[in-house]
């Protein structure tokens, strides 16, 4: 690695900068040296008055707190542990994975995001079939999209091309208790990376050699690693290898004379980042196409065809400071849309903006929480005005 900065090469913006960040001096005061008598008297009544106003305003201060309710943030859904603690109230499946259902030896690992491209010169990218987790967003205002892959029971032996990092899927990571590894970043991001606030595996620092250029392929589309690499670098790097989070509740396949006939849910993204599943009510998968053409993973050819769709609404706008990037309103709440055994299930989702490790939660019109069919699951955060159709099969 050669590169000394938070620059990357980039389809979209040819290179991502952190700006200096400015320094604040103070220069403490001096105080009189001329010598005063001492009133004893008059200061007592000065102490009882400050100590009485102490004891009042704490008073206030105890009646307007509100009690700590950061208990009841994820009380309608599984995820049992506070938003933010480390503490694990229910004991984590060791063998079923919390974002996918699907089971595995150690399932409860941290789970491991990676930032991924859409851009249709590295089709077909590796590492999509085999994750537990996708988000899938806009990382610029006219919706061209790029997605976190996030791992747990699924471990591909090659995964990328690695891409840049943003805020938005920093937030989404968190949520999932993933260690996100990116070549890069926005801005927004890096600063947020740089104060400690995320725990990352950078590229441009590739440590532990977590991340490698392959041959053949041009830049900056030739980042690769592996899940072997980076739960390696998770490791050295000291990160926690044990996951909080319990995750999603899931059930079984619906029984083949539940499912619809079939159907087409169309994302109307525009040109080559139009996406659009055909859900086969064999295997009870969405296939998936982009621009038209059927998802396949480049590792090894395999389908890439989720359980689950869910399309959480969200608004998209550029964000403040330099660097034209966007800011994708992934946190508060929404409406949501879930897809699975060829049923529409609608409803909201919800994430808490105050901390960012509390997930996305899916909830029904009744308020409770959408169990998900095993396999993977897949999240779109999709603007308003863009078109979210289901036509179900004849």
């Amino acid at each position: 690695m050669t590169e000394k900065s938070h620059k990357e090469q980039d389809t979209s913006h040819s290179s991502e900068t952190s700006s200096e960040k400015p320094t604040v001096s103070f220069s403490p005061g001096k105080a009189g040296s001329a010598e005063q008598p001492v009133n004893t008297k008059k200061l007592s009544i000065i102490g009882g008055s400050v100590l009485l106003l102490i004891i009042i305003g704490l008073g206030v201060y105890a009646g307007l707190r509100p009690s700590d309710s950061r208990k009841d943030i994820n009380s309608d859904g599984r995820f049992g542990s506070l938003p933010g603690s480390d503490e694990r109230e229910e004991e984590i499946s060791t063998n079923i994975s919390g974002l996918s259902g699907r089971t595995c030896e150690d399932a409860d690992r941290r789970p491991i995001g990676v930032m991924m491209p859409s851009d249709p010169i590295t089709r077909p990218a590796s590492g999509f079939a085999p994750a537990d987790l996708v988000f899938e967003l806009p990382v610029l205002v006219n919706d061209v999209t790029r997605l976190t892959t996030v791992y747990q029971c699924g471990r591909p032996g090659e995964i990328g091309s690695v891409r840049s990092a943003r805020h938005d899927y920093l937030f989404l990571a968190e949520g999932a208790d993933a260690i996100l590894g990116h070549w890069g970043g926005s801005y927004h991001a890096l600063n947020r990376i740089d104060v400690g606030e995320f725990q990352t595996l950078n590229a441009l620092q590739n440590p532990h050699n977590a991340f490698y250029r392959k041959a053949g392929i041009q830049a900056p589309h030739n980042g690769f690693t592996s899940y072997d690499r980076l739960w390696d670098a998770l490791q050295k790097q000291g990160f926690r290898t044990k996951t909080n989070l319990k995750g999603y509740t899931f059930k079984d396949d619906a029984p083949v004379d539940a499912r619809t006939a079939g159907g087409t849910l169309s994302i109307a993204w525009p040109g080559a980042y139009r996406v659009h599943y055909e859900y086969d009510p064999q295997t009870n998968r969405y296939q998936r196409f982009w621009a038209g053409v059927r998802q396949v993973d480049g590792e090894d050819g395999a389908s890439v065809a989720p359980s689950v769709v869910a399309i959480m609404r969200a608004a998209n706008g550029p964000a403040e400071g330099p660097g034209g990037y966007n800011d994708v309103a992934v946190e508060g709440s929404g409406e949501a849309i879930v897809y699975q055994d060829g049923q529409e299930i609608r409803g909201t989702w919800r994430k808490d903006e105050r901390y960012k490790t509390d997930p996305v939660h899916f909830l029904d019109e009744q308020g409770n929480p959408i169990t998900f069919t095993r396999g993977q699951v897949w999240i779109m955060a999709v603007e308003p005005s863009i078109a979210v159709t289901w036509q179900p099969a004849e």
